[in-house]
């Protein structure tokens, strides 16, 4: 490894697990948030994490799930265009993807992200939702899991709906919030299939009926429902 890659290393675990640390706090004790079946998070290998989408919260959320992984994620570019900015959402383990376009090059990057070992999370709905229940995902998680050939990992974040929704400029404190792991998905067969959309989007149907049943085990678990 090269000095360069050395240092930029060391700034990225440095300023990840800080941040990490700093976030854990906050919502800790602002959100009172519990992370639930981390032990379902693989300590090693390449892996997506899928999880539903409703609040700004989502990606800090996983990002301090467990100590054990950093989770990679992909950001809109448009953010790396400012400096420090930039620098902070690359030591986070951003990803930039273009999002008015097809980026293909962000796609490539997050298959060769996950084959080489690492996790990336993924939000297969596309965008958050505006009235905090699970919608439809994209066929692009089905494919990114399909070019990777990876076991998804898919998680349910409860209560970040409410916390801080999109048509919300702030966010309300003392809601509690919490993140549940499933095991992981394996998608032996649909690989043997041909590539094509509606393999697609048989693979994201599965991992998004899988979030709801992790949602429907919080719920019955925890006696009420908070979106």
């Amino acid at each position: 490894m090269k000095l360069v890659e050395k240092i930029d290393l060391f700034f990225f675990v440095v300023v990840h697990n800080f941040s990490k640390l700093f976030m854990w706090i906050f919502f800790r004790l602002v959100y009172f948030t519990e992370i639930i079946d981390s032990k379902n998070v693989p300590s090693t290998g390449g892996f997506i994490a899928a999880l539903n989408h409703s609040s700004f919260f989502d990606p800090p959320l996983i990002g301090i799930s467990t100590w054990r992984r950093m989770f990679r994620f992909m950001a809109r570019d448009t953010l790396f265009r400012f400096p420090v900015w930039g620098s902070l959402l690359h030591y986070l383990g951003a990803i930039p993807i273009k999002r008015a376009s097809v980026d293909r090059n962000a796609w490539d990057k997050v298959i060769s992200t996950v084959q080489s070992g690492h996790i990336v999370s993924l939000f297969p709905e596309g965008t958050r939702t505006l009235d905090g229940e699970i919608h439809e995902g994209k066929a692009g998680t089905g494919m990114l899991v399909y070019k990777s050939k990876c076991r998804v990992i898919p998680v349910y974040i409860n209560g970040s709906f409410k916390a801080w929704k999109k048509a919300s400029l702030l966010p309300l404190p003392f809601i509690k919030m919490d993140l549940i792991f499933g095991e992981p998905l394996s998608f032996e067969e649909q690989f043997k299939k041909e590539e094509k959309k509606e393999t697609y989007i048989e693979i994201t149907a599965i991992i998004m009926a899988e979030i709801k049943k992790l949602k429907e085990k919080y719920l019955l678990t925890h006696g009420k429902k908070i979106k």
